[in-house]
């Protein structure tokens, strides 16, 4: 080996271990792969995913709390006796489907936030793994391949670059992942989230309200039996049940019409929480993973064949 050669050889070989060093010290490295920019290359990711967690909590809760209230139309029925005969009317029936829906939602809601949680362990990690484990075996190999000799099937300075590569690329994958998904959700979904989740809010307190009269109503005292019967003559009686028919008549028609109004908010509900799943499956799991095969596929590309370590038949056993 010429003297140049084994002089480049000793340069680069210098290079790498010092570099290895300054990796494996942590002053050194926070100063060199963890400083301003990268600091904040992860704070502004991570502030991202946790507006989405925030986010999904937020419209989780909301969603909850309709479905409580529904829970109380459910179990509660409204006796009537217009005229002597009896009606039983159940109000949260029309709200069947919704309530189904909701418990749905909640499932694809605690999909999202388990998703979004593995998002922000991935942001934090990334630095460990790309940095202290891959670069640091990265510079492990490319030395080894300067001075061990080559072996047939493996070589040590392909699995340096490959590992260097993959380095570089986990480093920036998860962020960049981030930072294209909040961009996304910003530009696409996020007017659809707030509409529907203002139309939630609006919905739950208008079932609030609806079963506040009826609890309001359920309580109010019968007229008969602010007088006694037996001091009533025979002409009061008459009035007094012809006001019980009229009063009964009244209430008959407020809860048709508050049937209606339940019948035509659930429909709109239904909408509603199928905006929300369709934006919360689509901005915590569907494009995080499509972008983030999207920057492996562009890395791969950029690096070639980088990935592929173990040519074919490598593996195969010498007979």
């Amino acid at each position: 080996m010429s003297t140049p050669t084994m002089n480049k050889k000793l340069i680069f070989t210098a290079l790498m271990l010092v570099l290895l060093a300054l990796i494996l010290m942590p002053q050194t490295r926070q100063v060199l792969f963890e400083q301003h920019v990268m600091q904040a290359v992860d704070t502004r990711s991570i502030a991202y995913v946790d507006q989405s967690l925030k986010n999904a909590g937020a419209a989780f809760l909301l969603a909850r709390g309709f479905n409580a209230v529904v829970s109380v139309f459910q179990e509660s029925e409204v006796q009537l006796e217009p005229g002597g005969v009896g009606v039983s009317l159940a109000l949260g029936q029309a709200l069947d489907p919704v309530n189904d829906l909701v418990e749905r939602f909640s499932w694809v809601m605690l999909a999202s936030l388990t998703s979004l949680g593995i998002q922000r362990f991935l942001i934090e990690i990334t630095p460990l793994v790309s940095i202290q484990i891959l670069l640091s075996l990265a510079l492990c190999f490319l030395v080894a391949g300067l001075w061990l000799p080559r072996k047939p099937g493996f070589n040590f300075s392909q699995v340096g670059l490959t590992l260097l590569c993959l380095s570089i690329l986990l480093r920036f994958a998860v962020p960049a992942m981030a930072f294209l998904n909040h961009q996304v959700y910003v530009a696409f979904l996020e007017d659809r989230h707030n509409r529907s989740v203002e139309m939630l809010r609006v919905s739950t307190s208008a079932l609030e309200s609806y079963a506040l009269d009826e609890t309001t109503a359920g309580k109010q005292p019968d007229a008969r039996e602010t007088v006694p019967e037996i001091e009533q003559g025979w002409l009061s009686q008459m009035m007094n049940q012809f006001d019980q028919t009229v009063e009964q008549g009244k209430r008959v028609f407020d809860v048709n019409a508050k049937f209606k109004a339940v019948k035509s908010l659930a429909h709109e509900m239904v909408e509603t929480i199928v905006d929300l799943i369709v934006v919360f499956i689509l901005n915590t799991i569907v494009l995080p993973i499509f972008f983030l095969y999207g920057i492996i596929k562009l890395g791969q590309l950029v690096t070639g064949r980088a990935l592929n370590i173990f040519p074919p038949g490598t593996l195969k056993r010498d007979t």
